[in-house]
């Protein structure tokens, strides 16, 4: 029997360290880096500079090697995807106008933090609107008997504003909620299409209102940049405090970067607690179960003596 019990738990035990071991393995080959800020967004004037600091970490369980590289993107028109581009010719490439003060390639302690420091300089004949780029750092383990194994690549965001001729622009193309909420949050879903020449971050509110017309929550929209050319679906959420029963109305109201105020048709959604309903009518149909065996197994007297 002491055999059996002995086999079955070497049998359960063996693959776990395994898996505890592989694990362990893949942790520790981890080669990372943390960043921060993950997006650059200046307004730099014509022959004019701005500089500032990136904060880089060595999040990996090792030293390891660093190198850096700045690349000039595009949007893609209609979408929210970018596309890496070559050197540009002329004074258009972001990439001669960022100077990282750091060695192209160094080492990295573990543990290492550093800020690195930047600048931007846009020449005097740059061309108004929105220039966009990436600062890249490319993090690798130190050769080891002759091996040298790809990390990660960390960027940072660059995004360039020439004041002149530019347009703040857009339209909402979508706005939707689920049909059916459940819980006590909503999520909302925003098409947004930047139709302007620089990139830019939609503000504004959705005000809630249930099915007798009064307001029962309001969500901020902002944080989130939409290139030119480009479309991007925003996100928010309202969190309601208490649970949310019957039919609402959501109205979305933007304003773009020119002040004006944009609006997309109302939407509809229902809100019915299914989970909590169920989990209140189980709990009292178990009450009512263990009353109804009680009633039958236990016999309770009372004896009144003289």
């Amino acid at each position: 029997m002491y055999k059996k019990s002995f086999g079955f738990l070497a049998f359960i035990a063996i693959p776990f360290f395994v898996v505890l071991f592989l694990f362990s393995n893949i942790a520790e080959a981890t080669t990372g880096l943390t960043i921060q800020p993950i997006k650059i967004s200046e307004t730099v004037n014509l022959g004019a500079s701005s500089s500032g600091f990136i904060s880089l970490t060595n999040a990996s369980g090792e030293a390891i090697n660093v190198s850096l590289e700045v690349e000039d993107f595009v949007p893609t028109a209609g979408t929210s995807n970018i596309s890496f581009v070559g050197r540009a010719e002329g004074n258009t490439t972001v990439r001669d106008w960022i100077t990282v003060d750091s060695p192209s390639s160094f080492v990295f302690e573990k543990g290492e933090s550093r800020d690195v420091p930047y600048k931007i300089t846009a020449p005097v004949n740059a061309e108004p609107g929105g220039h966009f780029g990436v600062i890249f750092f490319k993090a690798t383990e130190i050769k080891q008997g002759g091996q040298l194994k790809i990390g990660t690549r960390v960027g940072v965001l660059v995004f360039i504003t020439i004041p002149g001729n530019q347009l703040q622009k857009g339209k909402i193309l979508d706005f939707k909620a689920p049909f059916l909420v459940q819980g006590k949050s909503v999520p909302f879903k925003i098409n947004f299409e930047n139709t302007g020449t620089v990139h830019f971050e939609p503000k504004g509110t959705i005000t809630v209102k249930n099915i007798f017309g009064k307001e029962t929550g309001k969500v901020e929209v902002s944080g989130q940049s939409v290139l030119p050319t480009g479309s991007r679906e925003i996100t928010a959420s309202l969190n309601s405090e208490g649970f949310l029963l019957g039919r609402y109305t959501a109205s979305l109201s933007l304003v773009d970067g020119e002040g004006n105020e944009l609006s997309a048709k109302d939407i509809s959604f229902y809100a019915f607690p299914i989970k909590y309903i169920l989990i209140f009518l189980g709990g009292v149909l178990l009450i009512f179960i263990i009353l109804r065996y009680l009633k039958k197994k236990v016999n309770i007297s009372i004896t009144v003596s003289k």
